[in-house]
């Protein structure tokens, strides 16, 4: 192949490029303020916020699943069904045994620690709940 050759389609290739770029990138920033918007709606803050608070749930902890980390979460198996994400540092204090539930209409789990007879409360609504009630206060 010819260096004159060689140069036409390495400026094709540019040419293609910079073409895909023009297009994609504006399609990109339109989706990214479709989402900004979106997860800021008052709506969409709503119905994440009734999500988690009509959850319920409760058992004993059968694992404790160290395979399954995920930078400053853990996963903990709630009697041999249920896997559940938590934070390092409740993770570090559980035991295999230990029991935690959480109540419909409820921001709040309950993790209830068999060895030292101790019960920690944790809000797992804390984010959706501040946003929502933003939301609703910017009126």
């Amino acid at each position: 192949m010819s260096t004159e050759n060689k140069d036409k389609l390495e400026q094709q290739d540019k040419t293609i490029r910079k073409s895909l770029a023009m297009v994609f990138i504006p399609i990109f920033l339109v989706l990214i303020s479709i989402s900004i918007f979106q997860n800021n709606s008052k709506t969409y803050l709503e119905k994440q916020y009734k999500k988690i608070r009509n959850k319920a749930y409760a058992g004993k902890v059968t694992n404790l699943l160290p395979d399954n980390n995920n930078g400053r979460s853990r996963a903990i198996l709630i009697d041999d069904k249920l896997e559940k994400k938590i934070p390092f540092s409740l993770y570090k204090k559980l035991t295999i045994g230990d029991s935690l539930y959480k109540e419909m209409d409820s921001d709040f789990e309950y993790y209830i620690l068999k060895a030292k007879g101790d019960t920690i409360k944790r809000d797992v609504n804390d984010f959706y709940r501040k946003k929502y009630f933003d939301q609703l206060n910017e009126k």
